[in-house]
């Protein structure tokens, strides 16, 4: 039985479309996800909280919501950025790993 990496084992191969529609798989699908969730977190009645919202028998939760909402808040913005910067570097990489492969090809032919 061969060993990985060996004679006989099939080559790596990976596709720099497939790799960047990754990048466009973050646009279009977990963004607008994020997105959503930043969005219903600024809806009426969740983000605006006061403590005098609560009732008196939920005294210890009149600081805390307002604070969990506010670092929800803060999360989507963190995770928004994450999943943008994402998209720009597999995009990146992508275009990078294509131009590689050309490289490679046109160095193949030469020799």
């Amino acid at each position: 039985m061969p060993a990985s990496g060996t004679a006989g084992a099939q080559p790596k191969q990976a596709d720099p479309k497939r790799i960047k529609q990754h990048a466009g798989d973050l646009r279009s699908d977990v963004i607008p996800m994020i997105k959503k969730a930043g969005d219903t977190l600024t809806k009426d009645g969740n983000y605006n909280l006061e403590g005098g919202d609560f009732s008196m028998t939920c005294t210890p939760m009149a600081p805390a919501c307002p604070m969990a909402i506010q670092f929800a808040f803060e999360d989507v913005k963190m995770l928004m950025t994450t999943a943008k910067n994402y998209a720009e570097k597999i995009e990146r990489a992508a275009g990078i790993y294509g131009q590689t492969e050309e490289q490679n090809k046109k160095n193949a032919i030469r020799r």
